[in-house]
């Protein structure tokens, strides 16, 4: 079936095109969000990384490869050199949509708060520390197919892996302890 659509692209066919795009949008989003940290410049990226795409699907070959390990290669390059470009901010909680604070559970406020704390050490590795994690974590690729997007050896893939989570494990730990501890835990002086 993509392999069909793909061919179709390729022939010129406007509307396979589409269908490649609503069936990959997800993927590109997610990978572009999770990369740059915020939705406006995933939705930009999510453009731009179709529009690259449509251009240069001509150079697509099935033969070297999956199309989704294609497309993610262009998404974290885009991405790449996006941050590279321009040195982005990290997701605060004034971004985070008034909507879903209003549930006051406390398993969602610490939810909410470890994925922005995750987020913060996501957005302090390098950027090829980024990449991997994000391809291994939230894409659950294996070490091969990180390899061919990244266009490195496997061994780096793993190396940079390794060193991402080392410097991963130390942010959140410094986060932790530089968190104020709750008003039920401070001294009463304090407290005022």
């Amino acid at each position: 079936m993509n392999l069909t659509l793909i061919r179709r692209s390729q022939a010129g066919d406007e509307g396979a095109f589409t269908a490649l795009f609503d069936r990959y949008k997800n993927l590109v989003y997610k990978t572009a969000y999770l990369m740059l940290g915020n939705a406006d410049d995933a939705e930009d990226a999510l453009q731009e990384v179709f529009v690259r795409v449509h251009r240069s699907l001509s150079t697509f070959q099935p033969s070297k490869g999956a199309f989704t390990t294609w497309l993610y290669r262009i998404t974290v390059n885009h991405c790449l050199n996006r941050r590279r470009k321009r040195r982005l901010s990290v997701l605060s909680l004034d971004e985070v949509s008034p909507l879903s604070l209003t549930r006051h559970s406390p398993s969602f406020e610490s939810r909410l708060a470890e994925e922005e704390a995750v987020q913060q050490a996501l957005s302090r590795l390098s950027e090829k520390q980024r990449a991997v994690v994000i391809l291994r974590y939230y894409w659950d690729l294996s070490y091969a197919k990180m390899a061919q997007i990244l266009d490195i050896p496997v061994g780096t893939v793993k190396s940079r892996l390794n060193l991402a989570l080392r410097t991963l494990r130390q942010e959140l730990e410094t986060m932790a302890e530089d968190a104020p501890a709750p008003s039920a835990f401070r001294p009463k002086e304090a407290i005022r």
